[in-house]
C-alpha cells in the first residue's frame, strides 16, 4: 500500500487492548508523519500501563515514518490533557487527522479523510470531517457524504485555521447567553436549546472535564459544520472499566453499529445545508435531548453553585443516574 500523506495524532492514555486494535489499523495505512500524544499517570499502578502502551507503539512502529511525540510526566487530565495534545499538533501541521486509542477507524476512514482536508480546505464553512455515524444513510442517496450542525469527534480531522478557535474556557459564553446565540442556533426548539444552555453553563464553569464540546461550542458560534459519511467508519471501543467517561453501558444504537468502507473516488454534494432529519435523531437519541434530561442537568447546575449541596446531594444523584444508564444499556 501507498504510504499515507496526511498527518495523523494518536492520543493515547492506559488502555492497551483498544490502543492495539486503533494501532493496527493505523499501521495498515503506513502514515509518513505520526503524532503520538500520552498524558502523565495518575498513580503508580497507572504509571505501568502508561508505559507499556508507549513502548508497544513506538516498538512497532516498523515503516518509514517521521515520529514525533508528547509524553508527559504528570497528569493533565482528560479535558486539558487532549487539548493540549490538539493545539501541539496543530502548532506543527496545518491540518490532519486526529484518533483517540478508543476510536477504532475503517481504512476508509483515513482516505475519507485526506480527500475532503484537501476538498474543503478553504471552505472556512466547514468546520470538522468526522467519521462516526450512527445513523446511516439510504442506499439511494446518491452523495458520499453530508452536512451536520453536530460534530462527533469519535475519529476526526480539521485544521489548523479552524481549531485557532477553541477555548477550552468558552470566555464568551456569559456574553453569547444574553443574545440570541442559541435561538439562531436552534430557531424555534426550545427544548434544544434549553439543553445546550445548560450544558455550556456546566462546560464553561468545569472547563477541565472535556475539550470536545468547547469546539462544538466554537462550531456554532461561527456557523461551522461537520462533514458526516454516509456509512460508519469508526466504533468506539472504550465502553469498558478503564474508560473515563464511557463507564455507563453502550447505548443501544452504538452497540449495534458496524464499521464499513466507502467506495471511492467519492461522490461530492454541491449543496452544503444540515441535514434536518439526522440533526433531528442525533439530538433524540445520541444527546437524548427530552424533559428529563433537561431538568438533569438543571438541577446539577443548581446543585454545583451550591457548595454543601455539591457535596452532599449531587454525589447521590450522579450515583443514581449512572445506575440508570447501565440498566438501560443491558435492556
Amino acid at each position: 500500500m501507498e504510504q499515507f500523506v496526511k498527518p495523523i495524532l494518536f492520543i493515547v492514555f492506559k488502555r492497551f487492548d483498544a490502543t492495539r486494535k486503533v494501532f493496527e489499523q493505523i499501521k495498515r495505512i503506513k502514515p509518513l508523519k505520526l503524532y503520538i500524544a500520552s498524558d502523565g499517570p495518575n498513580n503508580n499502578t497507572d504509571k505501568e500501563k502508561v508505559l507499556q502502551v508507549r513502548n508497544f507503539i513506538i516498538n512497532n512502529i516498523n515503516w518509514d515514518c517521521d515520529i514525533k511525540t508528547k509524553f508527559r510526566e504528570n497528569n493533565m487530565g482528560l479535558g486539558l490533557g487532549v487539548h493540549d495534545a490538539i493545539s501541539w499538533f496543530f502548532s506543527e501541521e496545518d491540518c490532519g487527522i486526529i484518533l483517540e486509542d478508543d476510536c477504532l477507524p475503517s481504512i476508509s476512514f483515513f482516505n475519507f479523510c485526506n480527500d475532503l482536508l484537501d476538498y474543503y480546505r478553504d471552505n472556512k464553512r466547514i468546520g470538522v470531517i468526522q467519521g462516526f455515524n450512527p445513523f446511516r444513510k439510504d442506499k439511494n442517496y446518491p452523495y458520499s457524504y453530508f452536512f451536520s450542525k453536530y460534530d462527533l469527534k469519535w475519529g476526526w480531522a480539521t485544521w489548523r485555521d479552524r481549531w485557532q478557535y477553541q477555548d477550552i474556557y468558552t470566555k464568551d459564553w456569559p456574553q453569547l447567553k444574553r443574545t440570541d446565540f442559541l435561538l439562531d442556533v436552534f430557531k424555534e426548539d426550545k427544548l434544544v436549546r434549553h439543553y445546550w444552555e445548560n450544558i455550556f453553563d456546566f462546560i464553561h464553569n468545569n472547563p477541565h472535564v472535556t475539550w470536545d464540546i468547547q469546539f462544538t461550542f466554537k462550531m456554532m458560534q461561527r456557523g461551522m459544520l461537520a462533514v458526516v459519511p454516509t456509512r460508519n467508519l469508526i466504533l468506539n471501543i472504550g465502553y469498558t472499566s478503564d474508560a473515563t467517561t464511557t463507564k455507563w453501558g453502550v447505548p443501544k444504537h452504538i452497540k449495534e453499529l458496524e464499521l464499513h468502507e466507502l467506495e471511492f473516488p467519492l461522490f461530492h454534494t454541491l449543496e452544503i445545508s444540515t441535514d434536518n432529519e439526522y440533526d433531528k435523531a442525533i439530538e433524540k437519541i445520541h444527546f437524548e435531548i427530552n424533559l428529563f434530561t433537561v431538568l438533569r442537568l438543571e438541577i446539577r447546575n443548581i446543585l454545583e453553585s451550591n457548595i454543601i449541596l455539591n457535596k452532599t446531594i449531587l454525589p447521590f444523584l450522579v450515583n443514581f443516574y449512572r445506575l440508570y444508564k447501565k440498566i438501560k444499556s443491558i435492556g
